[in-house]
């Protein structure tokens, strides 16, 4: 029998198979006078040696060296063993997952959107005039009702897989105004629908805070984060976990925003189009211009395998 082997009830106890299948803890400096060809884990319980406090060590099946099983080092992977495995293996294993990249925060131009607007509503290039950063401003004009979007067109989302987008704006006036930020969101321009998607709004027929939005193509909900909007520049990260389900929503880093509530889950039907992938939309509710000044955006999604339907 292998000293290896569960125990049984007719197991005949022995120090060598004692030592193989019982975790051995001590210091550092007990543990590098061990002989690491008789036991298989080891526990350190202070710093001595190579050994680390508080960490766990897996003897490996030659007995010629130790794995710390709680080594969490940085490591560049540049190579199957020792380093996480090479960065193109990482690629080749997640062929569906797209990532923006920081194209659309770094080179923040409307050429790069697909734009709709009504009304009096006009889309331009701009410089904020106090950090100099590039933007993309939306600006409704100054007849009541007026929309301006930008649009990203790209491979089809697949809901059923997690992602996230990070984005930084500013709300030129906040009043008399309405905004609309996220994964297949829908315009301003139209009626609200369940077609999946998650995100954030805010509208001030409402109230003066940020919304966490959601849908799973039954039901298209909104929770008021008690955040409220002002005109600064500032930062959202929205996470997507179907598996739970819920999305996670921060602004400029502060406290996380859970929303558990019409989460979207499922792939089918292929909803939104691909024309919308991701969305900005404003609106103006009085006779004046309202603005939103896109900074920068990140968008980090799967697809289908095929790509498309």
């Amino acid at each position: 029998m292998s000293l290896g082997n569960a125990w049984t009830e007719t197991t005949t106890g022995s120090v060598s198979k004692l030592n193989t299948s019982t975790i051995i803890y001590g210091t550092g400096s007990y543990l590098s006078t061990l002989d690491i060809t008789k036991h298989k884990i080891l526990v350190c319980t202070e710093d001595g040696s190579t050994f680390l406090k508080d960490h766990v060590y897996l003897c490996d099946a030659d007995g010629t060296s130790i794995i710390d099983l709680s080594d969490t080092n940085d490591h560049d992977h540049t190579s199957a063993a020792g380093d996480g495995g090479a960065f193109s293996q990482i690629l080749g294993g997640n062929t569906n997952l797209l990532d923006s990249g920081m194209y659309l925060a770094m080179n923040s131009k409307k050429a790069n959107w697909r734009e709709v607007i009504t009304g009096t509503g006009v889309i331009s290039d701009d410089t904020d005039g106090t950090t100099n950063e590039h933007s993309i401003k939306l600006d409704t004009g100054g007849t009541t009702a007026s929309t301006a979007s930008i649009a990203m067109p790209a491979l089809e989302w697949d809901p059923a897989e997690p992602g996230w987008f990070k984005c930084m704006v500013r709300v030129g006036t906040a009043s008399s105004f309405a905004c609309k930020v996220g994964m297949g969101m829908e315009n301003l321009a139209d009626a609200d629908n369940n077609d999946r998607k998650y995100g954030f709004e805010m509208c001030t027929t409402v109230n003066n805070n940020w919304f966490a939005i959601s849908a799973n193509g039954t039901t298209r909900s909104a929770s008021d984060t008690g955040t409220a909007f002002n005109a600064n520049r500032n930062s959202f990260r929205v996470h997507h976990f179907p598996d739970t389900p819920k999305i996670d929503l921060s602004i400029d880093e502060g406290t996380t925003f859970t929303k558990t509530s019409n989460i979207p889950t499922d792939s089918f039907p292929l909803i939104p189009a691909p024309d919308r992938i991701f969305r900005y939309s404003v609106k103006n509710n009085t006779g004046a211009s309202r603005t939103l000044f896109v900074y920068g955006t990140r968008i980090v999604y799967e697809t289908h395998n095929k790509w498309h339907s």
